[in-house]
């Protein structure tokens, strides 16, 4: 099974780094991407959003504190989950860098509860089995070749009972031919201005065309409805919809209410959102910082808790007694070949 590359890994931290210093401090890096104004107002948006779902999931008695969002970039989604709603949780990435940027957006939206930021590798997730009961995404399983491993993480770190939302993860159709690639970048000005008529055309003949790759972050837009299907089907409980572009139409892809939708969505594609729920019953969460398990134990098969030394304020393991860095309130939570790997930079500053 196909896992992200180091190369992918790397490319993604460093282009996270640029594009967070261009955001924040104004320096211009990539001329097609947000300026700080623009993003500003793209995550009050993406902000609203995830108050009014996680509210609709909150009435409907779904436990969701502690909390573990994936894919956190800046931790806007994170910082709703805090202020908002006074769940206490960890926004995971791997960028280090876009995690630091919590700081100022939580200052410029006015959000003060700053949420425990865990900089980790989805692939080895630094939490103990059956103990988080609420996990969630938006934009971030597509991020990998294959979300299946990503899918099996997720539902091992989930408590019984426990529930994963996600939203906003591309579904290619089969009438999306990709025989082209786009001209202009996603977010240049010229793509923000291009016609219904090229949008249309772009929609399904079209590669997209963005920074993202070029730095070697997978962007997997090409996963059908059918290998989406076989991955969900991991959890036995599941509400999966896919809205087509446009809106045109929106059915639940377990559960058609109408098989001309559901024809529609396997021709068209779309954009899916879901709940799955992890089969057993919840006790009720726990201090998410109690949470956390040994990643290089975790390599060896073996479940070791880490422990935060009273005396260092970092966390270590008994058994392996490795001890895991923090930098301005960000814990690294990777195996330590890996942190090396990706983030030996920071030990050499």
């Amino acid at each position: 099974m196909k896992k992200q590359e180091l190369r992918n890994k790397i490319g993604e931290i460093s282009f996270r780094k640029e594009l967070s210093s261009q955001q924040t401090g104004g320096e211009i890096i990539f001329e097609d991407e947000f300026s700080p104004e623009d993003i500003e107002k793209i995550l009050i948006e993406r902000m609203e959003k995830t108050k009014r779902q996680i509210q609709l999931l909150k009435d409907q008695g779904i436990l969701m504190s502690p909390y573990l969002e994936l894919g956190a970039e800046r931790g806007q989604r994170s910082l709703v989950m805090e202020n908002d709603f006074n769940f206490k949780g960890v926004a995971s990435d791997l960028s280090y860098d876009m995690l630091l940027t919590c700081d100022h957006y939580g200052n410029k939206f006015g959000k003060n509860k700053i949420p425990l930021r865990v900089c980790c590798d989805a692939y080895n997730l630094p939490f103990l089995s059956d103990s988080i009961p609420f996990v969630f995404c938006y934009e971030t399983l597509h991020h990998f070749p294959n979300p299946e491993p990503i899918i099996k993480e997720i539902i091992r770190v989930l408590s019984p009972g426990g529930y994963f939302f996600f939203d906003e993860e591309p579904c290619r159709g089969i009438l999306q031919f990709r025989l082209f690639k786009a001209k202009n970048k996603i977010y240049s000005i010229e793509a923000q201005k291009r016609g219904i008529v090229k949008k249309i055309i772009e929609y399904f003949f079209y590669q997209k065309s963005c920074n993202e790759v070029d730095h070697g972050i997978i962007e997997n837009d090409s996963i059908f409805l059918v290998s989406w299907k076989k991955m969900l089907n991991l959890f036995k409980n599941k509400n999966i919809a896919l809205t087509s572009s446009k809106s045109l139409f929106a059915t639940d892809i377990f559960r058609p209410k109408s098989p001309v939708k559901l024809i529609l969505a396997y021709l068209l594609g779309g954009t899916m959102k879901g709940i799955c729920r992890k089969e057993g019953t919840s006790e009720g969460g726990s201090d998410i910082s109690d949470l956390f398990r040994c990643p290089d134990c975790a390599e060896k098969n073996i479940q070791s808790k880490l422990y935060k030394n009273e005396k260092s304020n970092l966390y270590s393991c008994n058994r392996c007694k490795n001890v895991y860095p923090e930098m301005n309130k960000v814990q690294f939570l990777f195996p330590e070949k890996e942190f090396k790997q990706l983030y030996n930079h920071l030990n050499n500053n």
